[in-house]
């Protein structure tokens, strides 16, 4: 049976599941190796120490499969996690799913006083939580996330790829966690690319290869994919932007990898999880709401790049109108900071103004109820919307 890597979903989850052995010790091996290596550290994340945050685990004979799930409640967590690792394990033959972990702890297997203590210090971590508020002024944990807003089938201005050179570019960011130090550099050894799009765009794409191991036909077959999905970004934000990084050398997955902005430059570095995390392994960005996942934070990424460019967005005029918005959000990492929830109140307005069939009555009413100054500044933009 084919092995697979776990696949990161977030959102909420359940589980009747007991806590007597019934994986094999071969299985609790793989599902322990699993746990240390993939989820543990994604776990300790400021983010999930917040939340609930569990892994599930369901194995037959050679075969695996596993999920990890967060949400801002426990029982929700419970019910969608189990319910999306036993739909998924079930492809492989596997009928069945266990809670494997709580937070960064291991819970499969251990008696029940054990589980129920690490079950209470987090219920009582949410009920704070939510009591303090801090889950109500906000639109979405995780925005857009539950929601295919990009299809690969959506209208691109992409136009053709060219190839130009095999290009070493020094002093390039290295990031392989979050938060990881940013003083790091590396060689960025790449695959250079033209994209040409409608409205006279071109950048620049570069696709990072292993030192000694050059694969042409697959960096090729990368950069048509992200040129794409860059395609169906409106227009308005890939006009400030030139370059794209595509890097290989993601360390761990939390089902969104690494995407950023490098201060005041045009460009944009990504670095999503690999499959089994190999420097040449397929991205994850290729199928489902994956695929949406990575287009939502790409134009994410494209907001920092406009927001940098104080001609293009008064900062004195964004700030009145967060303001006005009176320390209400989009997303829950829209709290982060000033650029963060700019980046994300933008995204927010592509979807509300251009996408609303893709969101809830309900979710549709919140953004106008919690963001409507930032909205509003983003309509008097008159931005260039093309292709959406």
């Amino acid at each position: 049976m084919k092995k697979l890597l776990g696949i990161v979903v977030l959102g909420l989850l359940w589980c009747n599941v007991g806590f007597t052995k019934e994986l094999t010790d071969t299985c609790i091996r793989k599902g322990t190796k699993l746990f240390d290596e993939k989820v543990k550290v994604v776990a300790k994340s400021s983010t999930n120490k917040k939340n609930a945050f569990l892994m599930y685990f369901g194995c037959k004979g050679d075969g695996w499969y596993w999920i990890s799930e967060v949400g801002d409640d426990l029982d929700k967590t419970y019910e969608k996690g189990y319910s999306r690792c036993t739909q998924g394990a079930s492809e492989y033959g596997i009928k069945k799913c266990h809670l494997f972990s709580i937070g960064d702890k291991i819970v499969y297997g251990q008696d029940a006083a054990f589980k129920t203590k690490i079950e209470e210090k987090l219920r009582k971590k949410l009920a704070k939580n939510k009591k303090s508020g801090a889950a109500g002024n906000y639109v979405h944990k995780f925005l857009l996330w539950d929601n295919a807003i990009f299809t690969k089938n959506n209208t691109t201005t992409f136009k053709k790829l060219k190839f130009n050179e095999e290009k070493n570019v020094p002093n390039i960011t290295k990031r392989v966690v979050r938060n990881s130090n940013w003083k790091k550099k590396k060689t960025f050894r790449s695959f250079n690319f033209t994209a040409e799009y409608e409205e006279k765009i071109l950048i620049e794409i570069f696709i990072e290869y292993e030192k000694d191991k050059k694969d042409f036909k697959k960096a090729e077959k990368d950069a048509l994919f992200f040129a794409h999905m860059y395609g169906q970004m409106p227009s308005f934000l890939k006009t400030y932007n030139d370059k794209i990084y595509l890097h290989n050398d993601n360390e761990y997955d939390d089902g969104l990898g690494l995407w950023w902005v490098e201060y005041n430059q045009k460009e944009f570095h990504m670095n999503p999880p690999r499959i089994d995390l190999k420097p040449s392994g397929q991205h994850k960005c290729t199928s489902g709401k994956q695929y949406s996942h990575c287009a939502v934070v790409m134009a994410h990424e494209l907001a920092h790049v406009i927001q940098q460019l104080t001609g293009v967005i008064s900062p004195a005029k964004w700030g009145k109108a967060r303001k006005l918005d009176k320390k209400k959000y989009a997303s829950e990492y829209a709290k982060t900071n000033s650029k963060e929830d700019f980046a994300e109140s933008i995204v927010a307005w592509i979807a509300v103004r251009h996408k609303s069939d893709k969101i809830s009555k309900s979710d549709l009413a919140k953004f106008n109820e919690f963001i409507p100054n930032r909205l509003k500044l983003f309509d008097e933009m008159n931005f260039n919307m093309r292709p959406l």
